[in-house]
């Protein structure tokens, strides 16, 4: 999830790791495990049984984000959660993050795994890592929904924009850093991480036209009525994939999935039952 601030003009966001660790505050810890994958030693958990479930999650944050809707989706699913480099429970490497580094770690650890083709949630960042997927492994990913995905950094609001454009890792507050360095592995990379993350805000996505244009997986592409992703970017979003379904959550933020898990929850189930029918939208009035 994209970091946002309480600023004097009123723009709230909330931060993606205080999130998560909220959520898991109130749950019992779930076993994990780690893969040596591409220099790094990547946090994953797996839960359930079926067809493979990737979930992706926001920037900043870590799989814990998902706490409403394993519970859900491992019912008819074999649901795989992996924290991203240099979050969560993940270790960093020398080099940038970028959201195709990401989308290769992904691989890597579906290729440890012996997964061959998977279905992905994306939340976010995790959003625009699975955009990456159905770009550059068009035979791997089968299904793809997006939540709050952007496709070029002028995507946000206006506020956001400006905040990636000053923030420092200090702007993430002390509680970000404690729930950080509490369970990463290399405690003492905060800052270095989330520089990182913070650079990658500021200077990715920037999918082209014919990238998009490109993808062959059935995409989701979703937002809340009131995300910190333009609308209109969105909608574009949604028209540049090839029978992409577009979803807008009614009265939700960029955190659809934490505010109305029933409804996103029952809404995705849907979208990756096999036999469901390629819609170019979902019949919901704010999917216009």
């Amino acid at each position: 999830m994209r970091a946002r601030r309480i600023a004097a003009a009123g723009v709230a966001v909330a931060l993606a790791c205080a999130a998560s660790a909220t959520l898991a505050a109130a749950a019992p810890p779930a076993p994990g495990a780690i893969a040596d994958v591409n220099g790094i030693r990547m946090y994953y958990e797996s839960h359930g049984r079926g067809p493979v479930l990737v979930l992706l999650h926001g920037g900043a944050g870590d799989g814990r984000q998902f706490g409403k809707q394993v519970p859900a989706f491992e019912r008819t699913h074999r649901v795989i959660v992996p924290d991203m480099c240099a979050q969560g429970r993940t270790t960093d490497r020398a080099a940038p993050l970028t959201y195709h580094s990401m989308a290769e770690d992904v691989i890597a650890l579906m290729d440890r795994l012996h997964v061959t083709r998977f279905d992905c949630l994306g939340w976010s960042d995790g959003g625009v890592t699975g955009l990456d997927l159905a770009i550059h492994h068009p035979d791997r990913l089968r299904r793809l929904v997006t939540f709050g995905a952007n496709f070029a950094p002028d995507g946000l609001n206006a506020p956001d924009v400006a905040w990636n454009d000053t923030a420092t890792a200090a702007a993430f507050g002390d509680g970000m850093r404690e729930g950080w360095t509490k369970q990463n592995p290399q405690p003492g990379n905060y800052v270095n991480a989330m520089t990182k993350v913070i650079h990658l805000w500021k200077a990715e996505p920037r999918f082209t036209p014919r990238e998009l244009g490109s993808i062959r997986a059935r995409v989701m592409v979703c937002a809340g009525e009131h995300d910190v992703v333009r609308d209109e970017h969105t909608r574009a979003l949604a028209r540049a994939i090839p029978h992409a379904t577009l979803w807008i959550v009614p009265g939700a933020s960029h955190s659809a999935m934490q505010e109305q898990p029933d409804l996103v929850n029952a809404r995705v189930l849907e979208f990756l039952s096999p036999d469901r029918m390629n819609r170019k939208t979902v019949h919901d009035p704010l999917a216009r």
